[in-house]
């Protein structure tokens, strides 16, 4: 059985790809801007903040191609945000770390060349930080890739954030992970998203390519729960909205945001509540 999804708002973006909550605000970031977005809970647009500077072109095609691919949004224990590129290409290996305003660029190149290593087609996709560690989920959706999860040492990237650098120091392990497959499409990685009751939630979605780079027809989206690697629980979103982002308030509903792959379209923020 499908789980209806809630639409709360339309968003000033159209390629919605990370979400994070801090206290009363939505945090949400686009893959193909250079801003961070702010939301109340119901999706009331509240401001936003530069993540780099210049502009980007308006032709979707040179867009696409110029954009630095921030796919994640991590808040780290301190209530710093990270902004990450998915590092599927050369000029998508940058971070931004952002607090209040003020922004750090973060070189991820010696982290994501020893992360290629093991990983081919690296695009990475959604990161949380669970206990002494922060995982990073890369999407298998092109072909000879894999879905996995990358274990970095926390305590290790913090203080490589200092030098404005991350580098494979921090790589603790990577672990391959199966999804499955919804409606004869494969399943790949979109975000994780750590539970108020410890379980790490996932959002997945079933986008027909084979392209880590190329965009294809999106079958539907999933959420799952996982355990040491495995998928513990599954389930099917109705509809064919690609999640790209989610997170847990305080109430314990979840708030999710996604990607039309169409810059003549909003993305969207739902509201979501998980079966027990």
């Amino acid at each position: 059985m499908s789980l209806e999804l809630q639409p709360l708002a339309q968003l000033r973006l159209s390629a919605a790809s990370g979400l994070v909550c801090c206290g009363a605000e939505l945090l949400v970031l686009a893959d193909d801007e250079l801003v961070l977005q702010r939301y109340s809970h119901a999706g009331v647009y509240l401001g936003q903040s530069r993540l780099l500077n210049g502009e980007l072109p308006a032709d979707p095609v040179a867009r696409k191609r110029l954009k630095p691919d921030f796919e994640i949004l991590c808040q780290l224990p301190d209530g710093r945000l990270l902004a990450l590129g998915s590092g599927s290409k050369k000029r998508r290996r940058r971070a931004v770390l952002w607090q209040a305003g003020a922004t750090q660029v973060i070189d991820l190149t010696p982290l994501y060349l020893a992360l290629e290593a093991q990983l081919p087609d690296l695009n990475l996709e959604g990161a949380v930080v669970q206990g002494e560690q922060l995982l990073l989920a890369q999407r298998g959706n092109s072909a000879g890739s894999l879905n996995a999860l990358i274990s970095l040492d926390l305590a290790t990237l913090l203080t490589q954030l200092e030098g404005a650098s991350l580098g494979p120091e921090s790589l603790r392990s990577v672990t391959p992970v199966e999804l499955g497959e919804l409606h004869g499409v494969p399943l790949s990685f979109t975000d994780l998203c750590l539970a108020a009751d410890g379980r790490l939630l996932f959002s997945a979605a079933a986008e027909d390519t084979d392209s880590s780079y190329l965009d294809g027809a999106c079958a539907g989206s999933v959420l799952g729960c996982l355990a040491e690697g495995r998928v513990q629980a599954l389930w099917p979103l109705a509809g064919q909205a690609k999640i790209e982002g989610l997170c847990q308030l305080a109430d314990g509903s979840l708030r999710l945001v996604n990607d039309p792959d169409d810059r003549a379209a909003h993305s969207n923020l739902y509201r979501l509540d998980l079966p027990i």
